[in-house]
């Protein structure tokens, strides 16, 4: 309107009668406007390219896509990103406009909120990549709305993820296959527990996080488990711990302080030991005992000697020592064989062990040879009477032996020392009821004599 004013007055149009405003305020006017119009320019255009530079540096890939669905603004730096140009065609980049609808359409829907999806996109350069596409439409939310979008390649993020996802499995695995029970605990008081703890202790998690150390250990070693706890101890030790039902089981404890954000906490394993102490006690048993027979070898009868001298010592008390030898021995074994020999040894024992009393000590020291130890044995007359009672159990009933063989009768000398009066040592004790009962062979077998 004020150009055209201008130029009536230029070209003197109007009437000489009408009133119209200086020539100079119009044109002053027509200035500022387009000089106000040159600067709003200048402003958009830095605007636009202050955004250009802002979509240049993010990491990601910055497009807009029109109501067709396709690509109408792309930044640069997302462009090389992907191996396109802007002299491409744009719409045939990236995605295509099958792809790109459903997500106009999905943030159309949304109305202003950021809308997010993760999907695999095959570059220009060939290669294969994950992003995440974040979406916003713009106001007002019609079907020809202006879309923004970003695309960011999280591809490493991905990777990543999968990798978690594998280790998280494996250890899902491991922790299944695991019998280890894992406990995190402050002072003894459950903070976090393993799958292996369930089942070893009977409880569910919920329950075994409502637990102290006091509900898991046995009362005879919560003291040295409490000790432990208090003074970081990170060797291992065994201890004596109970399940929900009150049972009890030997355990290996091995436990470390850690630090988990900021606080010291203990991470402690329980490894359920009762096979290895099951183990343990058969090697043990094997050890001390006669396989045959079950009754202690010759090892365990010296340690039973000698704890009875000591005992008797300080108590000032006497014990007898017997020797018992089965008389007709070795031609039983040579006449009917080793088995048939085992078979009266094993019953032997059988009859020994159940003639005495349980504090008695009855060991096979040799092939046909076993020893008593009688604690608490004051006078010669109580060992006369032990001895008539074995001779009575060995003698009274025969063993029947397979194979139509006739039964065997037992007889046995035995020989009996007094402690001390016979001797104070273990090899003086022995060697002297070895005397007598050699003594009672010469006298006819089937007696006992003493040293």
């Amino acid at each position: 309107m004020w150009l055209c004013g201008g130029v009536e007055y230029a070209l003197a149009l109007t009437d000489n009668d009408v009133n119209h405003p200086s020539l100079s305020t119009s044109l002053v006017f027509f200035c500022s406007v387009a000089v106000a119009l040159v600067l709003l320019h200048i402003m958009v255009r830095r605007n636009a390219r202050s955004r250009e530079r802002f979509f240049a540096r993010l990491p990601g890939l910055v497009f807009r896509i029109d109501e067709a669905g396709k690509i109408g603004f792309a930044s640069k730096h997302g462009l090389e990103w992907f191996g396109a140009t802007d002299s491409d065609n744009l719409h045939n980049q990236i995605f295509d406009p099958e792809t790109l609808l459903p997500l106009r359409h999905k943030a159309i829907e949304a109305k202003g909120e950021i809308q997010t999806i993760e999907m695999s996109v095959k570059t220009n350069h060939g290669e294969q990549r994950g992003v995440r596409i974040q979406m916003r439409a713009l106001p007002p939310f019609t079907s020809d709305c202006q879309i923004d979008c970003i695309i960011w390649d999280i591809t490493e993020l991905l990777e990543e993820r999968d990798r978690r996802r594998e280790s998280e499995e494996r250890l899902k695995i491991l922790e299944a296959l695991s019998n280890e029970a894992l406990f995190l605990h402050d002072g003894g008081k459950c903070v976090d527990t393993n799958n292996a703890s369930e089942r070893m202790f009977g409880y569910s998690r919920n329950e075994l996080l409502d637990l102290s150390a006091v509900d898991i250990i046995a009362s005879e070693t919560l003291p040295m488990v409490m000790a432990n706890i208090r003074s970081g101890y990170d060797k291992p030790y065994e201890a004596i711990a109970k399940r929900k039902d009150g049972s009890e089981f030997p355990c290996e404890i091995n436990g470390r302080n850690v630090s988990i954000d900021g606080k010291v906490l203990r991470l402690t394993s329980f490894t359920n030991i009762s096979d290895r102490k099951l183990t343990e006690e058969q090697i043990r048993f094997q050890a001390n005992h006669d396989a045959l027979t079950s009754l202690p070898n010759r090892y365990l009868f010296m340690d039973r000697l000698s704890f009875a001298i000591k005992l008797s010592q300080r108590r000032r008390e006497c014990f007898a020592l017997m020797f018992i030898d089965i008389d007709e021995f070795k031609s039983l074994n040579d006449s009917g064989g080793h088995s048939t020999g085992d078979k009266v040894l094993s019953e032997i024992a059988r009859r020994l062990t159940g003639t005495l009393r349980t504090v008695d000590t009855v060991a096979r020291i040799g092939g046909d040879e076993f020893t008593v130890i009688l604690p608490g044995t004051e006078t010669p007359e109580d060992a006369e009477q032990v001895a008539h009672k074995l001779h009575s159990a060995l003698s009274d009933t025969p063993i029947n032996l397979d194979g139509g063989q006739s039964p065997f009768y037992i007889s046995a000398s035995i020989g009996i020392a007094l402690y001390p009066d016979h001797g104070e040592t273990e090899d003086e004790l022995l060697s002297a009821a070895d005397d007598a009962m050699y003594a009672a062979k010469k006298s006819g077998r089937n007696t006992f004599r003493f040293a």
